[in-house]
């Protein structure tokens, strides 16, 4: 009887298994899902199809139905007779992990479920783009997924320090990254080229240091508070998190133009683009005067009052010591602490700071210069950028902080494409060979950076993310490589991007069959 029971039993498995075979090859998704079994048949989706959400997803009812509505280009039903159901289900205790979601296709609906709202959108991206169109219809094809992400930051860096960019423009980037799963917009808010956040006890920082000196007939721009929230809020709804760089103690010159008594000497200087004056200033906030750090402390709460994310970048990269070695309040901070130099002494000056985003329930993210002076808590985040240097990134690993890969060799993309091409973003391993499972467990994710000196119009800053940014996706979230099939997918989306008035640059690496 036990025997016939389980012969029943695997009978049923089978039948329910067999509609679905791996047909990887037919499905273009970036990133590629951890399990994609596709079926025979499709599912239609009309103006008569049924939009399902859970009694958790009332609160959300109207961005799924509004979102539906504009990637399908009409809403779905939410009552009345139906020919299929769109059905999206909350379900915290089941067991799928963190932004993880699982999708069934039939010819009669589309189920999406996962554990939190973030896998719950990552599921409607996978939708959106298994969606085919034509002149008279809107089909799915019939498909299970299941899906999670390898790591959990999955970022991309905008400098709108060096060239502003607006509101709109954020957004519109916001957009593009949740399309294929990024979730972390890292913001380089502040640096010599200008400082890009309205801070309300300083109004000096915008009032001067959001603008280029008059001689140099540039423009400059901020964003209001108000403004920043309405973009933090936006990014929310579609699980990015908008993670803060306040850069400090160097690549300050804004706002020591602002407030010059930030700085050793009290200089005043001017603020210019990027090529039109040194790369690297020598001013420097002052390690060794008190308002100095009241002034840090009281611009990071106005972040923190905006900003929700549980980390707060401090930069830490490229801080010149010459003014420290001449200032005497500095070299009195080196004794009364009985530190060994500068380098020590800018390890004191972030360990400071972190200590004050601890005791605000914040962890500080830095550029991997941060450890360079040994003085670190070890719970504050590296991201490093200096290159690709295992051996060093290894060590730091090893000594349990958390890292975050974002190195010039693979992850730059202000960088041209001769240097840095859509094959070897996709080909970079973001976990160093030769790291023991445990410490590899302190790497965070990958991060790609545009640096907006050079490339500074959309069309160019388009061009310079994409198609890379569809690698940086998939090494950020995939749990496996496919060179072959990612190649034909990044094809495909790169024509679709383009249809959306996105300039997608022809990278040979993709398009050229004879690149393998």
């Amino acid at each position: 009887m036990r025997n016939i029971k389980l012969i029943c039993y695997i009978s049923v498995l089978l039948c329910l298994c067999m509609p679905f075979v791996l047909r990887a090859e037919e499905l273009s998704v970036i990133p590629y899902p951890s399990v994609l079994e596709q079926g025979e048949g499709n599912c239609s989706i009309s103006a008569d199809t049924k939009l399902v959400l859970d009694h958790q997803l009332k609160d959300q009812e109207a961005f799924y139905s509004e979102y539906l509505a504009s990637v399908l280009g009409f809403p779905l039903r939410q009552e009345g007779k139906v020919d299929s159901k769109v059905q999206l289900s909350l379900q915290p205790k089941a067991n799928i992990p963190q932004e993880g979601y699982r999708m069934l296709v039939t010819e009669s609906g589309v189920d999406i479920r996962a554990s939190d709202a973030g896998g719950l959108f990552y599921g409607l991206q996978t939708f959106t783009q298994l969606l085919r169109k034509d002149a008279s219809k809107v089909t799915v094809p019939v498909v299970r997924i299941e899906d999670h992400p390898r790591f959990l930051w999955r970022g991309c860096m905008l400098d709108v320090s060096r060239t502003f960019m607006s509101k709109n423009l954020l957004m519109r980037y916001i957009d593009l990254m949740a399309a294929y799963k990024l979730n972390t917009l890292h913001l380089h808010l502040t640096d010599d080229q200008g400082w890009r956040l309205e801070i309300k006890r300083y109004p000096k920082l915008t009032s001067i240091g959001s603008k280029f000196d008059a001689g140099f007939n540039e423009m400059g721009g901020y964003y209001t508070q108000e403004e920043m929230k309405e973009i933090v809020r936006y990014a929310a709804l579609r699980n990015v998190t908008i993670v803060p760089e306040f850069e400090l103690p160097g690549h300050e010159l804004a706002a020591i133009a602002s407030y010059p008594e930030l700085s050793c000497r009290n200089v005043q200087p001017k603020i210019h683009p990027f090529f039109m004056g040194p790369n690297i200033h020598e001013e420097i906030f002052c390690a060794g005067k008190p308002e100095v750090y009241e002034f840090i402390f009281q611009v990071l709460d106005e972040m923190m009052d905006i900003f929700p994310s549980k980390y707060i970048h401090i930069g830490g990269d490229e801080a010149p010591k010459k003014e420290w070695k001449a200032c005497p309040l500095c070299q009195q901070v080196i004794r009364e602490n009985h530190l060994a130099d500068e380098e020590e002494l800018q390890s004191f000056f972030v360990t400071k700071i972190g200590n004050y985003l601890r005791s605000k329930g914040r962890i500080l993210v830095g550029w991997d210069e941060i450890t360079d002076g040994g003085k670190l808590t070890g719970d504050e985040v590296v991201m490093f950028w200096r290159g690709w240097k295992a051996k060093e990134m290894n060590e730091i690993a090893r000594k349990g902080f958390r890292m975050i890969a974002s190195p010039t060799t693979c992850c730059y993309f202000d960088y041209d494409y001769r240097t840095i091409d859509t094959k070897k973003v996709y080909h970079f391993e973001p976990i160093p060979e030769g790291l023991e499972e445990a410490a590899g467990k302190n790497y965070m994710g990958v991060q790609a950076n545009f640096w907006s000196h050079i490339d500074r119009s959309e069309s160019r800053i388009d061009k310079q993310l994409f198609p890379r940014l569809f690698a940086l996706a998939e090494i950020a979230w995939s749990q496996t490589k496919d060179w072959k099939r990612f190649k034909k997918a990044a094809v495909v989306h790169s024509e679709r991007l383009r249809a959306k008035a996105v300039n997608c640059y022809y990278d040979k690496s993709i398009y050229n069959p004879e690149i393998e």
